[in-house]
């Protein structure tokens, strides 16, 4: 994207801030699926096998066994059943039905991406459209994609609107039978799709966001730290380098968010700091939300802040408009994205936002790949969000290769659940052993309002402690 293309659409972002993320017989054996066991090839075999959401058991006969009663706490995804998690005709499979092998065919596996291009975040649509695959594509063209099946990405932008969501990702699921979907941002759409998601067996993944919602749910897992995860390691940040100020919380109204309003709360108070304000705000800011926000925290030195980039942008430059000048830090995801500090400078002057991804000013050391395959693939100089979506994508992609060629819906869950370490060198090392919310370590991004335009840079990388 030219930059004067690019100018223009953060253009429109602002001013739409301004008006409005094989066994033998008779032998036992085990393997786990989501439903339960059947049979093994051969014949006769008995199986058993425990998922993430039911247990059941069954004999078989015939070439793969016939499939074996299926209960669980979550029917729906009981009876879906499976194959056993690393070879599922070594029996031990087939709970409740056949491996779900949606969206996986001898050359291709699809994956549905959504996020919010569109409502309350500043995201260039083109960039994201460009950047959603070319980890993809780089894979596809050097190592044939995994086990001789390239990757096709389907984007669907969901608005900001978790009800739009929903519908773009049933959407994928029933039109472009999609073996996985994937959340780009946004808390209340990633908690909306995921719990659709989880109903029709379908894996799910996003950058860590809430857990309120999404931690009982077998299909979800986080690939960064969660909001509330990150709140400790924030206040220690806060204590450590902010000590003796005064400080305010301010986290968007949506209950997602709750969870992580109480976290963060909490770890600022065991820490002996008192936040105020310490309160809700609007999802979306208007102008006069805005203004009154920023009447409130004016005279503040801190803002530990929890809200869409746009929400940020407009209480960041009205707080400047009324003579203060606080330093916002928060958990993050897109309030790290080089667009806040295009528009936002001067307001977010030395924002500090943790991410899941490092900035443009590290990324040839943490990954020398990234910058040729994303000019060769997009024609055009790389962005930060090219980097979100290609350690996305390639934290994906290293969970196709440890499930095997053998791969179903239900193994590449249970794959996840054995608590490998996922570890690419973009976004920090993930482990999911005993939890789906695996993430290890954030990368610490600060607004620079002195270049032209603003930018983020990057101060730290994986960080798991202040101390």
């Amino acid at each position: 994207m030219t930059r004067t293309v690019r100018h223009v659409l953060l253009a429109i972002v602002l001013l739409t801030a301004v008006a409005a993320c094989g066994q033998k017989p008779n032998v036992s054996s085990q393997g786990v699926s989501a439903g339960g066991g059947g049979g093994g090839v051969g014949g006769g075999g008995t199986g058993t096998g425990t998922g993430a959401t039911g247990t059941g058991t069954g004999t078989g006969t015939g070439a793969v066994g016939a499939t074996g009663a299926a209960t669980g706490a979550d029917p729906a995804a009981a009876a879906a059943g499976g194959a056993g998690a690393v070879d599922p005709a070594a029996g031990g499979g087939g709970g409740g039905g056949p491996a779900d092998r949606t969206g996986i065919t001898d050359t291709e596996i699809v994956i549905g991406i959504h996020a919010p291009v569109t409502g309350a975040a500043p995201i260039p649509q083109n960039s994201f459209e460009v950047g959603k695959d070319i980890y993809f594509q780089f894979i596809n063209e050097t190592k044939g994609g995994y086990f001789n099946r390239k990757v096709r990405v389907v984007f669907r932008n969901d608005e900001f609107n978790p009800q739009t969501a929903v519908r773009v990702c049933k959407e994928m699921v029933e039109s472009e039978k999609v073996f996985m979907l994937v959340g780009g941002g946004g808390s209340d759409q990633i908690g909306a799709c995921a719990r659709y998601a989880a109903d029709v067996g379908v894996p799910y993944v996003s950058a860590g966001v809430q857990e309120s919602g999404l931690s009982d749910l077998s299909n979800y897992f986080a690939l960064a730290m969660t909001y509330s995860q990150q709140s400790p390691l924030l206040a220690d940040m806060v204590a450590k380098q902010y000590a003796g100020k005064s400080v305010a919380l301010l986290v968007a109204d949506n209950s997602s968010l709750d969870d992580y309003f109480a976290s963060q709360l909490a770890a600022l108070q065991q820490r002996g700091i008192t936040p105020s304000p310490a309160k809700r705000i609007p999802k979306t800011t208007s102008q006069t939300d805005a203004l009154s926000i920023a009447t409130e925290i004016r005279d503040k030195d801190v803002v530990v802040w929890n809200a869409s980039p746009v929400s940020l942008i407009n209480v960041a430059q009205a707080t400047r408009g009324q003579g203060g000048d606080p330093v916002f830090v928060g958990p993050g995801l897109t309030n790290g994205l080089n667009t806040v500090a295009e528009v936002g400078c001067p307001g977010v002057t030395n924002a500090t936002f943790f991410s899941p991804f490092p900035q443009l000013d590290v990324i040839d050391q943490a990954d020398p790949e990234f910058t040729p395959a994303y000019q060769k693939y997009a024609g055009d100089a790389p962005d930060d969000l090219g980097i979100a979506l290609w350690g996305l994508d390639k934290l994906i992609g290293t969970a196709f290769e440890m499930a095997g060629p053998d791969i179903s819906r239900q193994s590449f869950i249970a794959t996840l659940e054995q608590g490998q370490t996922l570890q690419t060198g973009v976004f920090p090392p993930v482990a999911y052993a005993g939890t789906h919310f695996g993430g290890t370590a954030v990368h610490v991004l600060q607004a620079d309002c002195t270049s032209s335009p603003g930018k983020y840079k990057t101060i730290a990388q994986n960080v798991s402690s202040f101390a």
